[in-house]
């Protein structure tokens, strides 16, 4: 029962980090692209300094869950297969994409904060904007490694279902791509730009409330096996 109570809890860490996730950028607002004019940043920053405040604090918590699943994740295929590193490529590539995003956010943050309370500053806003945009759409790589070897563990271990192995490849192979995009300047394909910055998030979201779904459910094999009674002479 206690296994299950930490899968339970970790799940529900998952869907917590998607919601905020959601709601962080709700408060956000309309979030100019990294390419925009210096004017068009300035204007952002100066005009919704609490909205984004607001948001990294909400970004910070989702990071904070984030982290709290991906170990669940771990957990879960380290009891089902104590013989493979996929467990530890799992955790450490999810404590990897988890600093990175509190760096980032917490960059964005205090620039934030220092430029639009110094507003001689805001004529440099774009540099730490664009600056944490680009880290944002690079750390898809440190993504892809966490999720290829969820892939690699479900197939091994079927804790998850196997469309879970899948889904997850998939997931890990946008991310991946999605960082490619750094080289463009302009238009959807450029860091912030709808097409690497949405598509592999919302993409993220889907499978991460999938799995803490069945993990608050309780619907992984382990789980069900543990909870067969023992019949004696069986």
């Amino acid at each position: 029962m206690r296994e299950g109570h930490e899968m339970r809890w970790g799940g529900l860490a998952g869907i917590g980090a998607v919601v905020l996730a959601i709601v962080a950028r709700i408060v956000m607002g309309g979030a100019p692209r990294s390419t925009d004019t210096m004017g068009v940043i300035a204007s952002y920053l100066n005009d919704n300094r609490g909205r984004i405040l607001l948001a990294v604090i909400l970004y910070s918590i989702a990071i904070a869950l984030f982290l709290w699943f991906g170990a669940t994740l771990a957990t879960a295929f380290r009891r089902a297969d104590d013989t493979s590193d996929a467990p530890s490529v799992v955790l450490a590539g999810f404590t990897l994409v988890s600093a990175l995003a509190f760096i980032a956010i917490s960059m964005f943050g205090a620039a934030t904060y220092a430029l639009t309370v110094h507003a001689g500053l805001l004529i440099l806003a774009a540099v730490p904007y664009s600056t944490s945009t680009v880290m944002a759409t690079i750390a898809g790589i440190a993504m892809a490694l966490p999720l290829a070897a969820v892939a690699l563990a479900i197939m091994r271990t079927h804790v998850f279902p196997m469309w879970m192995a899948y889904f997850a490849g998939i997931v890990a192979l946008v991310s991946l791509v999605s960082a490619f995009t750094v080289w463009a300047t302009k238009g959807a394909w450029a860091p912030g730009g709808w097409i690497p910055t949405y598509i592999p998030m919302v993409l993220l979201g889907l499978w991460i409330l999938a799995a803490s779904g069945l993990l608050v459910r309780e619907h992984l094999p382990m789980m069900r096996r543990s909870r067969t009674p023992h019949v004696m002479g069986a």
